[in-house]
This record gives C-alpha cells, structure tokens and sequence, in this order.
C-alpha cells in the first residue's frame, strides 16, 4: 500500500464522492463528514485481510487531472489518519 493515499473530493449532483488515487477506491456520501469516514472505513475493509491495498491499481486518469486542477488541500475535522492527503476539486 502507498504511504499516503491521495483522495479527491467532488460534488455529482447533490451527492458527495471521494476518489482515491494511488487505488481506485471512490465513495459516496451526503455531506462532507459522513464522505471522510466512508473513505476510511472502504480502505480499512478494502485491505483486509492482507493488510494492504496492492490489489487495486490506480483511479484513471482523469481523476489524476482533477487532482491537478485542485482548489486546495484540506483536513476533514474528523481525520484520525494521515495515510491520507485530501483535496478538494475546483
């Protein structure tokens, strides 16, 4: 597993998603908080039981361009980990 997992925030309507890079990992959520604890919760659930995520491969590009077209980077106020940096899409 990467050390640190890139995770795009981006709004579809009136849901919430999050996409994580360096694994193609995408959840969905009414608000911003419930979205950070789903993320958290798909990774944990995602590499068990082998305590990594190295079968799942990167999002798709477009995700990685969404990265670099960012607003800026944030911290949910329920972050409890820092294998994670997130960002919010323009």
């Amino acid at each position: 597993m990467s050390d640190v997992i890139r995770v795009i925030f981006f709004q579809d309507g009136d849901a919430w998603l999050a996409q994580g890079l360096e694994h193609d990992i995408c959840v969905q959520a009414d608000t911003l908080d419930e979205l950070y604890g789903r993320f958290e919760v798909a990774v944990r659930l995602e590499s068990e039981p082998s305590g990594n995520l190295d079968h799942i491969g990167e999002a798709p590009k477009h995700f990685f361009d969404l990265w670099e077209k960012r607003s800026g980077s944030f911290t949910p106020r329920n972050a409890k980990s820092e294998s994670f940096e997130f960002a919010m899409a323009a």
